[in-house]
């Protein structure tokens, strides 16, 4: 003790607040490490898709037929990567 400085106990920094957590939507899925169990979530996803999609088109196809009109479908714009354009950014011309 006489050579050296008192150990003090760390106490809790205040200014650290614990950020809210943010609840995300979809399914949690923990991403396996194994190639063949990844190659089954793939092909099953993909299966997943193409008959969910046959059944929408199967759906469209009947509503179709019964319609004394063309039947006009609406696809939703693509939501990859918003541009950013000269409106966006606030620039005045």
């Amino acid at each position: 003790m006489a050579q050296g400085a008192l150990k003090l106990k760390a106490k809790p920094k205040k200014n650290a607040a614990k950020k809210p957590a943010v609840v995300r939507k979809g399914a949690r899925v923990i991403a396996p490490k194994k190639s063949r169990i990844i190659h089954q979530q793939k092909l099953k996803k993909n299966l997943e898709v193409q008959i969910r999609s046959k059944i929408e088109h199967d759906v469209t196809m009947k509503a179709a037929a019964n319609m004394p009109k063309k039947l006009a479908l609406l696809k939703a714009p693509q939501a990859d990567k918003p541009e950013k354009s000269a409106s966006a950014g606030g620039s005045k011309a």
